[in-house]
């Protein structure tokens, strides 16, 4: 069981939701809920590029949150471990790091 502080919190609250909600974090879900995060990501594009309300645009990238922490519980990973290693990791490294088009 992860420490319930930062992601690992919220994380817990939407393996809550979900499951409250009929919503499976069983293993064999792993590729649809991939694809699901896919749909939202995609979806926050479409908003963003027909010129919808920022609110929208956020409320798709929210929805496409949701969907990673509900996947991160299904793996059974510490989430706010990951954040912080991933973001000490980023930090250490040089501006602009791996483009070569300024990216």
């Amino acid at each position: 069981m992860v420490e319930p502080i930062g992601l690992n919190q919220k994380m817990l609250d939407v393996r809550a939701m979900t499951d409250a909600k009929g919503f499976s974090a069983d293993s064999a879900r792993i590729w649809e809920m991939l694809a699901l995060i896919h749909t939202e990501v995609s979806e926050a594009t479409d908003a963003y590029k027909k010129g919808e309300p920022m609110e929208h645009v956020g409320e798709e990238l929210i929805d496409a949150t949701i969907r990673i922490l509900h996947l991160l519980s299904a793996l059974d990973l510490d989430a706010e471990a990951l954040f912080q290693a991933k973001m000490k990791k980023n930090w250490e490294r040089p501006y602009k790091y791996n483009t070569v088009r300024g990216g």
